[in-house]
């Protein structure tokens, strides 16, 4: 798999994600021999069983760890080992079980969140139906944000999406069989998980996440005990492994200016630091948009393409002048009855829509670069942006965390436009079989996980011992850090207005990587210079043999396999323990 630099828009990609009436590419168009609704009944059926399990299970382990897990290739090895009983396995029926089940359960992580936060707060939570209402709302409007960005970052730039690979090969290789490549995959990886899974399990039983500290050196610099991390490093290779470890440089830096000879302050309150946490997520954001600005042109195409069917119709634009004037005429009666007040009211609601799509811009940058979408940044971000503005503190939570929810659903919808991107050549993914697919996947996650959160929260463990809530904890101090201190605030926006730059200029150097370089800046260092081992494992073996980049990413995939069916199987017995 190329590095990153590597990947420009070529000319076929950029006309893809210029085209008006699809969702992907030409080579995944409509299919006008697709199968039937009724023929993918059973396999609905199993997505969503899948999903229903791995929803409810990541309520309870975010609130028992502070750690959630995305899971595709187990979604990919459950839907095969399930389709398999039914006899419906092939590589379609697959696809729709991994859109189905992915598309929810990690969406809603955010809002539950946010969720516990107010619990904790203040004892009680709003009621059952508007959270259900905001969730829905949150998973819907992010998969139609999902749309359009996919148009840039999967078909017009390639990103790599390194994390989505294990799930690609594993969908590969379990649909087909005969060709050298599958059977080589087939030998490969189920070693290579063998080994991942082995030593995650051994970390797990040393009860240790990192390597003992040497001598002389802080506990943040240790590596982490993770082959997971490492097979990440393999498959986004060495150039990507170098930006990020220079951002973990910064970071180290950065806390030792926190430590100021005192004691080791907690990843949390380092990561709270604005010249860490507003200048990490600075320098993705600036990179963003510049990238979007290059490719203007195909958006431009794209979005004209959406609206033209509503405006090429007399009706049309007769609805869309009467929609106009009512929305002009509703703000003038809210200024003229209500005052200023009502105005900025509104304010507020184009402000939350301005950070949905940055984050949405943000979460999918990181996720189809480095395979890591860095939830607790953008939660600690939007929280403080609104927190500053003076709102309440419940306002200001549940508004973050629906925010987020947002961009995480545009994140997986993407997730599966590139999967769908990703499939055999001879198989093509209807583009309007991702959207229903995620829709439905969306709906049902978010009536779950609001339903765990809530349950949780009635019976008045959130907080306790069994469900510490770490996360929801680290946004209470967040909103806290920020009323309580006059200068946060202006600090915050200067490390945005450094790192915003930096992410823009770093746009015209070649073979500049500023989404390796925020992320190293916001990972705990031991995490970056873990994921660099892998890069150098790479570099490494590919110098002495060039022929084996195939069997190489597999077996990177494999140990990203293996962690993550332990780690899965570990945090449900801790959450459930």
């Amino acid at each position: 798999m190329p590095d990153r630099h590597d990947t420009q828009p070529t000319p076929s990609a950029a006309a893809a994600a210029a085209s008006p009436e699809l969702l992907v590419p030409a080579g995944l168009a409509e299919r006008p021999t697709s199968a039937p609704w009724r023929s993918f009944a059973t396999t609905i059926l199993i997505g969503c069983a899948i999903g229903t399990l791995l929803c409810v299970l990541n309520v309870l382990v975010l609130f028992k760890t502070g750690s959630s897990f995305g899971g595709s290739a187990l979604v990919a090895l459950l839907g095969a080992a399930l389709l398999r009983l039914v006899r419906r396995l092939d590589w379609q029926h697959l696809f729709i079980v991994f859109s189905l089940a992915s598309s929810g359960y990690v969406a809603t992580a955010a809002l539950d969140t946010g969720i516990g936060a107010m619990m904790l707060r203040t004892g009680r939570v709003p009621g059952w139906a508007v959270l259900i209402a905001l969730a829905i709302g949150a998973n819907l409007c992010g998969a139609l944000i999902g749309v359009l960005v996919a148009r840039s970052f999967v078909f017009a730039e390639r990103l790599p999406y390194p994390t989505l690979r294990p799930a690609v090969t594993l969908m590969n290789a379990l649909t087909r069989s005969g060709d050298e490549q599958t059977r080589s995959v087939r030998r490969v990886l189920p070693l290579t998980a063998a080994a991942g899974g082995v030593l995650a399990l051994g970390a797990q039983l040393w009860d240790r996440d990192t390597t003992p500290a040497l001598p002389g050196l802080p506990s943040y610099l240790a590596l982490s005990l993770s082959p997971l991390l490492v097979g990440l490093g393999i498959l986004i290779g060495p150039v990507a492994c170098g930006w990020m470890v220079l951002g973990a440089l910064y970071a180290v830096a950065m806390w030792l200016v926190q430590q100021g000879g005192g004691a080791e302050p907690s990843y949390d309150h380092h990561l709270a630091y604005p010249w860490v946490l507003a200048c990490g997520v600075g320098i993705i954001l600036g990179y963003s948009l510049m990238s979007l600005v290059k490719v203007r042109g195909p958006l431009a195409h794209a979005l004209t393409a959406a609206c033209r069917p509503l405006l090429a119709s007399p009706t049309g634009r007769r609805w869309s002048l009467a929609v106009a004037v009512t929305a002009a005429a509703v703000l003038g009666t809210m200024a003229a009855t209500q005052g200023p007040s009502a105005l900025e009211r509104v304010g507020l609601v184009v402000l939350a829509a301005a950070l949905v799509l940055v984050f949405s811009l943000f979460l999918n940058r990181a996720g189809g670069e480095v395979g890591i979408a860095p939830l607790a940044p953008t939660l600690y971000l939007s929280v403080a942006l609104l927190a500053a503005l003076g709102l309440g503190s419940t306002t200001v939570t549940l508004a973050s965390a629906t925010i987020c929810s947002t961009a995480v659903a545009s994140l997986y919808y993407s997730y599966a436009v590139k999967v769908a991107d990703s499939a055999p050549e001879e198989e093509s993914v209807p583009g309007r079989r991702i959207l229903w697919t995620q829709a439905i996947g969306g709906v049902i996650g978010a009536v779950l996980g609001i339903s765990v959160i809530v349950l949780l929260a009635r019976l008045q463990v959130i907080g306790g011992t069994g469900f510490p809530a770490p996360v929801a904890q680290a946004l209470g101090f967040i909103d806290s850090t920020v009323r309580g201190s006059g200068g946060y605030t202006g600090t915050m926006g200067l490390a945005m207005g450094v790192g915003g730059p930096i992410g823009i200029a770093l746009t015209f150097v070649g073979k500049a990587m500023p989404t390796m370089l925020g992320l190293g800046i916001l990972l705990p260092p031991g995490y970056a210079l873990t994921v660099g081992l892998g890069g150098l494992v790479r570099l490494g073996v590919l110098h002495h043999h060039p022929d084996r980049r195939t069997s190489l990413e597999t077996a990177a995939s494999g140990l990203i396999i293996g962690e993550g069916v332990v780690m899965v199987i570990v945090l449900v017995l801790r959450a459930l323990g």
